[in-house]
């Protein structure tokens, strides 16, 4: 049974996105994804907020609406069809930053103050997919004949574990937590983020727009796809947290329905380490987001299971529950 969208340009699409905000009390879920059936694409943008914890945007942070804002942007960009994923990314990533820098004191904000995030932006026209990523999301296309292609940037990544490895380095010598090493060390993420989009560093979504042309790119055959899957670094911190043995594991117990139970489970193990002791980090758990899209044109069922399109939202107290 198909679930579709009203008036939507592709019948055959169905759709999945699950969010969850990370620890902390209160805390705002900097994570956005959205999917438009219309423009036939979905983006996910992973918001990251200033090192200095300076907020401009009443009502929410910065790096939830930066997320948020740039989402919409590209959406309504990757509506045209013929328009490239590179031009999408510049010019929504301009207007955001057009609007950032008219909110009172934008101008007195150095680099590290300002939010950023990574992308992942998923595309289906006539005849081909394309899989565009910045900065550290991550991508799986599951192709037909029964194989995937995982896709991701672990620059940034690799940053932050040698950062990791500081903290329980400096935690350990001075009977300290990681939370407190976090703080102590807080000179080396800034040089970390003093990298962002510069040559020899890592490339990102942010105000200046400099990463915006650098996004990893490949597409496929139409006819070739079976689904696509992308997510977050906090979704995708499943198989770092031994929750799933590699991505690939993962974006297949999502595409058959088990996308809440992995954050669930994956909720679970962060609780059990909640002092970042056994799978170094900065902090419990951050901010897990997926959308997984099927391209299948057949009627029936995927994998004999009937699938929705839906948007599942935990707020932080159920997310407490789970």
């Amino acid at each position: 049974m198909r679930h579709d969208e009203d008036g939507s340009a592709d019948a055959s699409v169905r759709w999945e996105t699950l969010t969850l905000p990370g620890s902390g009390e209160g805390r705002i879920n900097e994570d956005h994804a959205l999917v438009d059936q219309q423009a036939r694409c979905a983006v996910l943008v992973d918001g990251a907020t200033g090192l200095t914890k300076a907020n401009l945007v009443p009502g929410e942070s910065d790096a939830a609406w930066y997320a948020r804002t740039l989402c919409e942007e590209l959406a309504e960009r990757l509506a045209d069809p013929a328009a490239s994923t590179t031009d999408a990314l510049v010019e929504a990533g301009l207007a955001v930053a057009r609007s950032y820098r008219r909110l009172p004191g934008a101008a007195s904000l150095e680099r590290i103050d300002e939010p950023n995030g990574s992308v992942a932006i998923l595309r289906w026209q006539a005849d081909e997919v394309e899989v565009s990523l910045l900065g550290d999301c991550t991508a799986v296309v599951a192709l037909r004949d029964g194989s995937c292609e995982v896709m991701c940037d672990d620059t940034l990544t690799r940053l932050d574990d040698r950062n990791y490895e500081r903290m329980f380095a400096y935690a350990t010598k001075h009977g300290t937590t990681m939370a407190h090493a976090r703080r102590a060390l807080n000179p080396y993420f800034i040089e970390n983020r003093l990298k962002m989009n510069e040559p020899g560093g890592y490339w990102a979504a942010d105000i200046s727009c400099r990463g915006m042309t650098h996004a990893l790119t490949r597409t496929f055959p139409l006819d070739q796809v079976e689904s696509l899957f992308a997510c977050s670094d906090g979704y995708a911190s499943a198989v770092t947290m031994g929750v799933c043995e590699s991505l690939g594991e993962l974006s297949r117990r999502v595409a058959a329905g088990e996308g809440r139970l992995v954050g669930e489970e994956l909720r679970a193990v962060e609780r059990e380490d909640a002092l970042c002791w056994r799978v170094h980090r900065s902090k419990t758990s951050d901010d897990a987001t997926y959308v997984c899209v099927w391209l299948r044109e057949d009627d029936g069922d995927i994998g004999g299971r009937e699938v929705r399109k839906r948007r599942i939202r935990i707020r932080s107290s159920q997310a407490r529950a789970v």
